[in-house]
């Protein structure tokens, strides 16, 4: 009898020993940075999250930041999707490329990571998105972990890099990029303060929705309506939280086919055009969002123009808009 509780207790210890393997994550960059000493920390920091992650959706908890630098905001913004969605890396051993993160003026502002699959673990029937997505995570300039999103997909991120080296903006471009992966991930996880941040209090925004009253074109064939509202930041946000704020509402928003252009006289104003996709508990559609990001301060940079319109419509431009 001893002999089988003695066999017992290594099994369980064996056992403990490959979960807790299977959760582990191993990360280097390939090259992007030459300090060797802030390298290594930011890798441990990394390994020590997407090991938390891995071990908090196997064992179906909350995730434990404990041994990982991270900024309050950016477990904050984790947490909004762990809510509704888990999620874990699909390999444990894992190489990429460092990213330098670069102001207008040449200084850095941080360092970032992209393209890190995850495998999405759906918490219920009402999760109607990609079952794997790619992250990507932003560090200071000093190591830390201060922001966490789903990224582009890697085709699109290249393409809009690439024009950014020919046009000589590859670096507002990151930025721009940045900012549009938070936007998008402030609607999937219901983040109103992030929404109050990020328009300027000017904003122009004009919402469109497509009704089941049908009406006839000229070939006699029917198609649907599209309702136009334009809102100020405050009418918008009002109905935002509203819908935020409805028990067990679900949201998923996509952005892709982004297109980036400058303003040619006021270079620190650009307009980005998405295709969205846009999935909830009552209401689906699918558009062009048409953006006018103001980077004048590249920390807070605001949206002054927010459209959405059809697939077939001619699209808006920075030519459309009276800016400042």
């Amino acid at each position: 009898m001893r002999s089988i509780f003695i066999a017992f207790l290594l099994w369980a210890g064996c056992s403990a020993l490959q979960a807790q393997d299977d959760n582990s994550v191993l990360f280097e960059f390939s090259d992007g940075i030459e300090n060797m000493t802030l390298k290594a920390k930011m890798e441990k920091q990394l390994m020590n999250l997407l090991t938390a992650i891995n071990t908090a959706e196997a064992m179906g908890t909350d995730i434990n930041y404990s041994n990982v630098d991270i900024d309050p905001l950016a477990s904050q913004t984790i947490g909004l999707t762990w809510n509704n969605v888990h999620f874990r890396t699909e390999d444990n051993d894992i190489v990429e490329h460092c990213i330098r993160l670069q102001k207008k003026n040449g200084m850095l502002r941080g360092y970032q990571v992209r393209n890190i699959g995850v495998s999405m673990i759906p918490l219920n029937d009402t999760y109607n998105s990609e079952m794997r997505r790619e992250i990507c995570v932003d560090f200071s300039t000093t190591g830390r972990i201060v922001d966490f999103n789903f990224a582009m997909e890697t085709q699109t991120y290249t393409r809009l890099m690439k024009e950014g080296v020919r046009l000589d903006d590859l670096d507002r471009r990151l930025q721009i990029i940045h900012w549009c992966e938070q936007f998008k991930k402030a609607y999937n996880d219901k983040n109103i303060n992030f929404m109050e941040n990020i328009f300027s209090d000017d904003a122009l925004i004009i919402t469109g929705k497509l009704t089941m009253k049908r009406e006839k074109n000229d070939l006699g064939m029917t198609s649907n309506k599209v309702e136009y509202i334009t809102q100020s930041k405050k009418q918008y946000l009002g109905k935002l939280r509203a819908m935020f704020n409805r028990p067990n509402y679900y949201i998923n928003v996509q952005f892709d086919e982004y297109e980036i252009k400058r303003h040619a006289a006021k270079p620190n104003f650009y307009g980005v055009t998405l295709k969205q996709k846009w999935h909830a508990s009552n209401y689906s559609d699918e558009g062009i969002v048409f953006l006018v990001w103001d980077f004048s301060n590249e920390d807070t940079p605001k949206i002054h123009v927010r459209t959405w319109q059809p697939l077939n419509q001619e699209r808006f431009s920075l030519g459309d808009f009276r800016l400042p």
